[in-house]
């Protein structure tokens, strides 16, 4: 019900490999309770996109506020309309909103007080705003960095044609925006990772070039996302073969009842003493 919705937030962040983790009322949610393909096993929640990841929150957060049911049918829109709309490598949304969805674009209702309602729309217009400031404060940022590039390379060279095709070279094929397409992260978890100040992250994209402890931080960044989501496939496959497993077990537990009770009425036959009233016959 709304009144303990109030209050109550789903809290996001991505790990360092791989793993994102999402908490609701600080305890965080298991994605294996939500994850039931075993051949293609999800090894995380995601956002910012309408991949498996990102479905199986929107399914853990329907599940939660309202019920499995609403999850199994609305999960896909609720991806398409609120978790792809997370580009924050964190962030928070209060249980109620979820609820305010559910009763705009289900048949399913949530009970919602008149003075929660208010204050949610005054917290989502409050998100919006900061979001906005958030977008803003990005692209100035990115201004920023195209600034000083332009003025290094002006700086730096003497040839224009040159220097047009460096600034080309750094603009599109930079080594630190590359790397961060490829494991689809953004230039703060890059930062985090490496524990190094954004400042420093922007420097390497300026000189499009990264120092050789950081490049091979991240080749073993990279062998540990690999070595988690190996793993997880395993677990996945060992749960599968457990439950096959068990199964079995079940079906040769039945036989062997089956096996007993065929025992008990052949006994219950007494064949010799059948076979004996038969000769008497």
């Amino acid at each position: 019900m709304a009144g303990n919705l109030k209050g109550k937030y789903f809290v996001a962040s991505r790990g360092f490999y791989g793993t994102n983790s999402v908490t609701y009322k600080n305890i965080e949610i298991d994605v294996a309770k939500y994850n039931h393909d075993y051949a293609n096993p999800i090894t995380s929640f995601d956002w910012g996109n309408t991949e498996k990841g990102a479905n199986l929150l929107a399914n853990a957060i329907l599940s939660t506020i309202a019920s499995p049911t609403v999850a199994r049918i609305y999960a896909n829109k609720y991806t398409q309309d609120v978790i792809q709309k997370f580009q924050e490598d964190e962030w928070k949304m209060e249980a109620i909103e979820v609820a305010r969805w559910v009763n705009k674009n289900t048949n399913y209702k949530i009970d919602i007080d008149e003075d929660d309602e208010l204050k949610a729309k005054e917290d989502e217009a409050k998100r919006k705003e900061e979001e906005a400031a958030k977008e803003a404060r990005r692209i100035k940022r990115e201004e920023e960095f195209q600034r000083q590039v332009r003025e290094k390379l002006a700086k730096r060279a003497h040839d224009s044609e040159k220097t047009k095709k460096e600034a080309h070279k750094i603009l599109t094929n930079n080594v630190v925006d590359n790397l961060c397409k490829e494991l689809n992260i953004k230039y703060e978890t890059l930062a985090k990772i490496l524990d190094v100040e954004l400042d420093t992250i922007n420097n390497w994209r300026l000189e499009n070039e990264m120092p050789k402890l950081a490049r091979k931080a991240m080749e073993f960044y990279k062998a540990g996302v690999s070595f988690k989501e190996k793993n997880s496939q395993l677990k996945a496959q060992n749960n599968n073969l457990q439950e096959q497993l068990d199964k079995k077990e079940t079906e040769m537990s039945l036989f062997e009842k089956d096996l007993n009770n065929y025992k008990k009425f052949i006994t219950s036959l007494d064949i010799p003493q059948i076979y004996k009233k038969f000769k008497e016959l």
